[in-house]
């Protein structure tokens, strides 16, 4: 791993593009959590001279978070497993302040990129209802308008994409919500099935979000998930006042105008995070190798930016990290609007500490937050090594965050085998809908990653690059999800395996027995954003804000975004217009890169609770 450059930007400051709003003295940070968000919060903060400290907080005795990336022994090299985050989604803006992040670090020269035209980009399968469908999509190969159109045709032809064809002409012709309907949320399902019908929420949908969420579409927020498709729903393109244009008709009328949906965090994030020489030097040519990929990640993994964090943030003198330390208490104290914390060490639960901060970046789950906002009782049982603060009463804050409580498990079974040509076809992978017969699924399966072939690209030097030292062919299988709402018990690690080529076998044909065969059962791993989420973050954050003055802030995967990308953002977000700042006065010349400008930005006062643009989706044409 390359980390030339932590000393480089180590004295590197806060970049000078927003204001502090309030008193100008230094102030000290708690962070709870070190899972990349966390990390990612703790980072900018050390950049910002008016930091004076950083304390982060970990319970378990590593870092990162679900990111887990293991080097694994083969004959004759290593091959990467990946146990969370394997690949991060290339998109502009919202993939750049963690590409810029990653080339802050000295990461520049271990990145991977992904190329559009490679069979990993272009070839994505659904399972249905006994083998693998390809997804509709461009070519490898260089193909005329017709020869293009009647490949489209002829693939759509198959069963999985039935009623697709008239679920389009409904949504043309189909009237648009009512305008008192507009604000109120609805399940992934029943905005699905009022524009294209049944059969492609079930065959079609229900696959991808088993692949981003392993979740259940009946549950999951549409408003959350597919406020861009939603906001289309308006009908700009119909046809006089009889052909309302829905979606679709909305779609082609923005493409044409070159017009995109943007989420205003991403913009912000960018902003706001702290640039150093590295970055500045090879901006230019990232960006570029950026824009022409699908994805992109690291020679040693995702969890290669975990290490470069927690390198950096050791050799800065004002950040102290504690592992197997467990927040015990959280409140406002009455004498001052500070918030003091209680660390019990796991190794000693005997001795307690107690601390006082200005600001907390909380990244922890809603539930386990809750759970240490308690008055302060008197246990004869521990010698704390200060005295207790009187601490306030936490009010609603508790119960609101205990409403936030719902995540799925999912099981992930790593497989490597020696032959390189096992797979049938060349893709990223299969994702399997709910609409398949249980007797093809019984494993609950969510989805095979045919990760050999997402685990290879190109350097953002051009040259190629890839995270294993020998050839062979890995897969990766996903399980449970929704699938185990509820259950008590799960496969241990070889009935993981055997169910994982159970369904290897039954869905490709593969019988080999793998070389090396390695299980990871993540527990409460996918948070899941359900109907109503984005009115429960709203009054989540207003009560927050009230009863901590503005102090606490919450940041991670279960408010505003589960990827790696939707992470570091909400860590940006969360040290800077969280603890305070705000961005600059308008610029003299205007700039797509900054969209806050055509808004009232100057009123915007982001301190606490869940920090997020009041304008969340906006019209763009980066």
């Amino acid at each position: 791993m390359r980390l030339q450059c932590a000393s480089a930007i180590r004295q590197r400051p806060l970049v000078s593009r927003l204001n502090r709003i309030g008193q100008s003295r230094n102030y000290r940070v708690a962070i709870l959590g070190g899972g990349i968000t966390g990390l990612t919060s703790a980072w900018q903060l050390s950049r910002d001279p008016r930091c004076e400290s950083v304390t982060i907080f970990e319970k378990s005795n590593r870092l990162g978070g679900w990111i887990d990336s293991e080097r694994v022994p083969v004959n004759g090299g290593e091959v990467l497993f990946e146990y969370g985050p394997r690949t991060l989604r290339s998109a502009v803006p919202t993939s750049l302040p963690l590409l810029y992040l990653a080339t802050n670090l000295g990461l520049k020269d271990e990145l991977i990129f992904t190329s559009k035209k490679s069979p990993a980009a272009l070839n994505r399968f659904i399972y249905y209802p006994d083998r693998l469908v390809k997804m509709p999509g461009p070519s490898q190969h260089q193909e005329s308008f017709i020869e293009k159109i009647t490949r489209i045709i002829e693939e759509l032809q198959d069963p999985v994409f039935e009623g697709l064809v008239s679920g389009i002409f409904k949504d043309i012709f189909g009237p648009p919500r009512h305008p008192s309907e507009w604000a109120k949320d609805e399940s992934v399902t029943e905005f699905v099935e009022r524009r294209w019908g049944s059969s492609v929420a079930e065959n079609l949908v229900s696959a991808v979000y088993h692949g981003i969420y392993a979740g259940d579409i009946d549950q999951l927020s549409a408003q959350m998930l597919m406020g861009e498709l939603r906001n289309n729903e308006g009908g700009v393109a119909g046809v006089g006042g009889f052909v309302s244009g829905g979606v679709l008709g909305s779609m082609v009328s923005r493409a044409m105008s070159k017009l995109k949906t943007r989420k205003m965090d991403d913009f912000m994030a960018l902003q706001a995070l702290a640039t150093t020489p590295e970055l500045i030097e090879h901006q230019a040519r990232i960006t570029r190798f950026l824009k022409e990929s699908s994805t992109f990640s690291f020679k040693r993994g995702v969890g290669q930016l975990v290490e470069a964090l927690v390198a950096s943030l050791e050799a800065s003198p004002k950040v102290k990290i504690y592992k197997n330390a467990e927040p015990t208490t959280l409140g406002r104290t009455l004498l001052s609007s500070s918030i003091s914390i209680e660390c019990t060490s796991l190794n000693d639960s005997k001795n307690s500490i107690w601390a006082n901060y200005d600001h907390v970046i909380s990244t922890i789950p809603p539930v386990s937050l809750a759970k240490i906002m308690r008055p302060i009782t008197t246990d004869k049982t521990r010698t704390p090594v200060n005295e207790a603060p009187k601490i306030q009463n936490p009010g609603h804050t508790p119960y609101l965050l205990g409403k936030h409580n719902y995540a799925v498990t999912a099981m992930v079974v790593n497989l490597y085998y020696s032959n390189p040509n096992l797979l049938p076809v060349q893709g990223f992978g299969y994702l399997i809908p709910r609409s398949i017969p249980w007797t093809q699924n019984p494993e609950c399966g969510l989805g095979v990653i045919f990760a050999s072939q997402s685990s290879t690209g190109r350097t953002a030097d051009n040259a190629e690059a890839s995270q294993d030292t020998v050839p062979g062919t890995k897969l990766t299988v996903m399980m449970g999800g929704h699938y185990w709402d509820g259950r008590q018990e799960y496969p241990d690690h070889d009935t993981a395996v055997r169910m994982a080529r159970t369904m290897l076998q039954r869905h490709l044909n593969i019988t080999a027995t793998p070389a090396v065969a390695k299980s990871r059962l993540q527990k409460n791993a996918i948070p899941q954003y359900t109907v109503g989420h984005l009115d429960r973050m709203y009054d989540l954050s207003k009560v927050v804000r009230h009863e901590f003055d503005n102090r606490l802030v919450l940041a991670g995967n279960w408010y505003n975004g589960v990827g790696v990308g939707d992470c570091v953002n909400q860590g940006i977000m969360a040290s800077t217009f969280g603890i305070g700042y705000r961005l600059n006065a308008k610029s003299a010349k205007p700039s797509r890169w900054r969209p806050w400008e055509s808004y009232d930005y100057k009123g915007w006062d982001l301190r606490g609770g869940v920090v997020t643009a009041p304008a969340r989706l906006i019209d763009s044409k980066i």
